[in-house]
């Protein structure tokens, strides 16, 4: 992409370093409220078992966000853990109120879940688009190129983040060539220590079944309506995602009209 792409990519979320220095300020302080309540939650999740990974997505990513947002939470776990991580925190977030609809300001939003083995999010990106070809200098999904790159990790277990970014370099760079791994901010991220450590003996196979059972008869009529149509809700053992809500396409097309302007 070429820096009009880019630039019309930013207009269209209402950010740009361009923005007058109040805007700038406003939005910072927003984020940093927000950042400092998710590395709060990020200590406390860290010692959920099997969690590998706990990174801020989508606006907030990147600093982006009004006082309404949620604070948007990818969990990268261990394999065959999935179903098992997201029932614990789901129940400590719904224990202490803190889930969308529980909380007012700054709920926290555990909406995607994947394994170590389900990294690569190319296979996620929207299809039935005209620029869904290898030949075409724009991404079919700008969306998730963005939010693929613009990931703040709060926890960070035995370089799993670097292994998420080799899963996705290739694809990224197909667009973004310079694209680089975002280091973590000191004051944001949670320690690696002290963790609990739990062997896969703990919690086996047959736990994670009933977790997935548990769970799955819990789920809204609208979920398991989109449940693995296409990639706004994903429930499968290595993926579980939950933007029922996904506007990617909208933000697409919005994007396609922002260029021809």
């Amino acid at each position: 992409m070429d820096a009009h792409a880019i630039d019309a990519w930013f207009r269209l979320l209402e950010w740009s370093p361009a923005d007058p220095s109040w805007s700038q300020r406003r939005k910072a302080t927003w984020a940093w409220r927000k950042f400092k309540k998710a590395r709060q939650w990020a200590r406390v999740l860290r010692l959920v078992p099997f969690v590998r990974m706990i990174a801020i997505g989508n606006a907030l990513g990147y600093g982006n966000c009004s006082p309404e947002s949620d604070i948007d939470l990818v969990i990268v776990t261990a394999p065959r853990r999935v179903w098992t991580v997201r029932l614990f925190v789901v129940a400590l977030l719904r224990l202490f109120r803190q889930r969308p609809g529980e909380h007012d300001v700054d709920a926290i939003c555990p909406s995607f879940f994947l394994t170590t083995e389900a990294m690569d999010l190319e296979p996620l990106q929207i299809g039935n688009s005209p620029l869904s070809t290898l030949h075409s200098p724009l991404p079919p999904d700008p969306y998730l190129l963005w939010w693929t790159t613009q990931l703040t990790v709060l926890y960070d277990k035995a370089g799993t983040y670097d292994a998420f970014w080799r899963a996705n370099e290739q694809w990224v760079r197909r667009w973004l060539p310079d694209a680089q791994p975002r280091a973590a901010h000191p004051r944001l991220c949670a320690s690696n220590s002290p963790t609990l450590s739990v062997g896969d003996s703990w919690v086996g196979s047959a736990v994670e079944r009933w977790c997935r059972r548990f769970q799955e008869r819990r789920f809204s009529s609208e979920v398991r309506s989109l449940a693995n149509r296409d990639s706004r809700v994903v429930l499968t053992d290595r993926m579980l995602k939950f933007h029922t809500n996904d506007r990617r396409q909208e933000y697409r097309d919005r994007w396609l009209e922002h260029l021809c302007t």
